[in-house]
C-alpha cells in the first residue's frame, strides 16, 4: 500500500482524526494526515516517532482487536489506535483528543475500510 491508496479508500475526511499510518514487514508503507496538520518530514518524525516507541512490543498482540495508547504530540494529548492486521501488518491511527468513544469511530471510518482494502489487494 502507498501513500495515494490510502487516501483512495477515504472519500472525506474521516472526522476526529489527526493521522493514519500503515506499516507493512515493519516500515511504514503508506500514511496521511488531517487537512489542518501540515505535511512535512518534521509533522512525520512528530508521529512516526510515538509508533518506533511501541512497536518493538507489538508481536504479542492479538490481530483483530483494536489496542490504544494515550501519546503526546506537539504537547497535545491524544490517542494511539493500534489494529494487527495480520504478522506483517498494523494500522495505527491518531485520534485528535483523548476521548475513548472515539474507538468505534475509528473502528467504523478507518480500520474497518482499511481492512477490507488490504484483504483484496
Amino acid at each position: 500500500m502507498n501513500k495515494k491508496e490510502l487516501q483512495s479508500i477515504f472519500n472525506h475526511q474521516p472526522k476526529h482524526i489527526d493521522a493514519v499510518f500503515v506499516y507493512q514487514n515493519g516500515v511504514p508503507t503508506a500514511y496521511m494526515f488531517a487537512p489542518y496538520i501540515p505535511d512535512n518530514p518534521e509533522t512525520f518524525f512528530n508521529y512516526n516517532s510515538k509508533i518506533e516507541k511501541i512497536y518493538g512490543y507489538l508481536k504479542e498482540i492479538s490481530t483483530d482487536k483494536l489496542y490504544h495508547y494515550g501519546v503526546s504530540v506537539n504537547n497535545k494529548d491524544i490517542y494511539l489506535f493500534v489494529y494487527k492486521v495480520d504478522e506483517d501488518t498494523y494500522i495505527f491511527v491518531f485520534s485528535d483528543s483523548q476521548d475513548i468513544e472515539l474507538g468505534e469511530i475509528v473502528y467504523r471510518q478507518i480500520i474497518k475500510p482499511l481492512k477490507d482494502y488490504l484483504s483484496r489487494s
